[in-house]
């Protein structure tokens, strides 16, 4: 028998929550809209991941149709200081942006993302090319025009199963050190005997992503995020190891900044406004630090 205030509860916890936090110690209520994205669910690091469909695994990406405009909307909606820096920037959102290689798959951007680790850009470039002259192979067949150089982008990256049976030692040679080119054939290895494929890695969620990553020698909880946000697209990444965006929080929020804080949880409750598009968020903390002074 349904009393009337047993029936009361029922109808409370069928409602849906209708509250957002848009900073620390203030919330504002909205009445709940149903999100552009797919259902996202929360997971033990914080991130909220796509939930899969009963017929077929699609996650919602910033390279969807309308996704970066929703997304957009969303956080000058959600976070009135962080739209007055939105609506600064001159620039475009580059996670609305092809990637810079188009043709790049999982599997090479995971290895050029190794080359890249901890050297200044201009050098990994450099690097870069110089294995790719002696190990990859040559897109065009017509010559160079008068005054152009050969980029990365003119050649094809070696095969997985090339780069696990190259000799470390030779691979030296040309630029990388002895961690990287180790680092290098523990990602092709993954590739090669089918433990990861660019079909898996798309049907993963964010958590599964970054669990599939870092267990390989070589890339690390960065790297898996910057992955996860700027090659498969994902929309609500917080990478919170990252210095300039834990510096750019903090600004952004009015909280202290030190060698200890803010953690990991304080970053996750910091951004909950953000959700669903925290990637997006991030790009633009990433710009915000570029214009502060922090000590």
């Amino acid at each position: 028998m349904t009393t009337r205030r047993s029936a009361r509860l029922l109808a409370k916890a069928a409602t849906p929550a209708a509250e957002v936090l848009a900073r620390p110690g203030k919330v504002v209520k909205r009445s709940p809209k149903k999100p552009k994205l797919a259902k996202a669910v929360g997971t033990a690091n914080g991130s909220l991941e796509t939930a899969p469909a009963s017929t077929a695994i699609v996650h919602a990406t910033l390279a969807d149709p309308g996704a970066m405009d929703a997304a957009i909307r969303h956080l000058k909606e959600a976070d009135p200081e962080l739209a007055r820096i939105i609506d600064k920037t001159t620039e475009v959102c580059s996670m609305a942006l092809p990637r810079d290689d188009a043709g790049d798959t999982s599997y090479v951007s995971l290895c050029k993302s190794i080359i890249f680790q901890q050297v200044a850009g201009s050098a990994a470039r450099a690097i870069l090319l110089r294995f790719l002259r002696q190990y990859g192979t040559l897109k065009r067949t017509s010559p160079l025009p008068e005054g152009a150089q050969l980029t990365p982008a003119d050649f094809v990256f070696p095969s997985a199963q090339a780069i696990v049976d190259m000799n470390v030692e030779e691979m030296r040679l040309y630029g990388l050190s002895q961690r990287k080119a180790e680092y290098l054939q523990a990602v092709a290895e993954q590739f090669n005997n089918g433990t990861l494929s660019e079909e898996q890695l798309a049907r993963m969620t964010d958590a599964e992503v970054s669990q599939a990553l870092v267990a390989i020698r070589g890339i690390g909880q960065w790297t898996a995020d910057m992955f996860l946000m700027f090659h498969l697209k994902r929309p609500n990444v917080l990478p919170t190891l990252d210095l300039a965006v834990r510096k750019a929080m903090c600004h952004h929020f009015k909280v202290p900044f030190g060698k200890k804080t803010p953690t990991h949880e304080q970053m996750v409750d910091m951004a909950r406004a953000w959700e669903p598009y925290r990637s997006v968020a991030t790009w633009y903390m990433w710009r915000l630090a570029g214009t502060i002074t922090q000590k």
